[in-house]
């Protein structure tokens, strides 16, 4: 190689640190908005790779590895793509007029989310040692591999832990008067599924003390999410089946009443006009009344007992569900509850 090639490709790379490339998850942006999937798809893995994206970030990742996954005909990795993304944002949704083609697997994914539940953690502490558990109430996925914990302990400098994560995580932390805390979990390139608390807004541990967790100021508000419960109820415990049911046991009744009354007239037109009528003729109309009389109670009570039944289903129906954050007591320190869309 002559020394002229050296010194050009020497030229050339150092004009290459001089003007790095664009952020990976930029570059994959412009790709789409350019409708270049192949040049988006590297750009988006690598995004993925390099770990230490935000919750936000990781969903428009998952999103636009759908779309670009679709577009290139690769429906397995598109409905991966999708269903990832409705695992961490169970609300996300294709603009209208999305093609055909992104929009299958992506319905594909719906379907896949509608009967199992979004990713949702929880978290507990307690005060000997301080010690911050983060629980995985449901991770369908397995999208959940560390905990990270980012702590300052008095007023001191801020410190990291990280454990790997399992059902329940403990993460003990050193002992302090006042430790301000925050949690992420991570996924397995380490970026942040889930963050619970902020440095403006932490999770405080008070001394030895049981206490719940403090947070300080007033947090954010979490953006209520709809659900449709009822659609997840099995039949014995909606109301409509029993209104039903109540509806056709009234409608015995007033049929049997109506014929028990007509068999009362006849019995007493008979009773009148005895001359002309046998006294088994007479027997044989006060047993069907009778019986009709029987089975008219009978069709009052069971659309009694129907229509009260379908009135507690209503009023103990699920309505909606929303997404809020709760601090609890428990033995030994305190639970920060959460769920819902994050």
């Amino acid at each position: 190689m002559s020394r002229g090639l050296v010194l050009a490709l020497l030229v050339i790379e150092g004009v290459a640190w001089a003007d790095p490339s664009p952020d990976a998850l930029a570059r994959a942006r412009q790709a789409v908005a350019e409708s270049d999937y192949g040049a988006a798809r590297p750009a988006l893995s690598a995004a993925l790779d390099g770990g230490g994206r935000g919750p936000e970030e990781l969903a428009e990742i998952y999103r636009l590895t759908g779309i670009v996954s679709a577009a290139l005909g690769d429906t397995k990795a598109a409905t991966d793509a999708f269903t990832r993304l409705l695992a961490l944002s169970p609300k996300a949704a294709l603009p209208a007029g999305t093609s055909p083609k992104i929009k299958r697997p992506f319905d594909a994914a719906a379907k896949y989310a509608a009967s199992h539940p979004a990713l949702e953690l929880k978290l507990e502490t307690g005060a000997r040692p301080p010690t911050i558990t983060l629980i995985r109430v449901s991770d369908p996925l397995g999208l959940v591999a560390t905990a990270h914990v980012t702590f300052a302990i008095d007023g001191g400098a801020e410190q990291a832990k990280d454990v790997a994560a399992r059902e329940r995580t403990a993460i003990v932390l050193p002992a302090g008067k006042r430790i301000d805390a925050r949690v992420a979990a991570l996924d397995s390139h380490g970026n942040r599924l889930i963050e619970i608390g902020s440095k403006d807004v932490p999770i405080v541990l008070i001394g030895d003390a049981p206490a719940a967790p403090v947070v300080a100021d007033t947090p954010r508000p979490v953006p209520p999410r709809v659900d449709a419960p009822a659609r997840a109820l099995p039949i014995y415990r909606r109301w409509w089946p029993y209104a039903a049911v109540s509806v056709a046991f009234g409608g015995a009744a007033a049929y049997f009443g109506h014929a028990a009354q007509s068999d009362t007239h006849e019995l007493e037109r008979i009773t009148a006009d005895s001359v002309h009528h046998t006294f088994t003729e007479a027997l044989a109309v006060e047993d069907r009344a009778r019986r009709n009389a029987l089975f008219a109670n009978v069709g009052l009570i069971g659309a009694g007992v129907f229509a009260v039944t379908a009135g507690v289903m209503f009023v103990v129906a699920p309505r909606h569900a929303e997404a809020r954050v709760a601090a609890v007591p428990v033995p030994g320190g305190g639970a920060l509850v959460l769920g819902g869309t994050f």
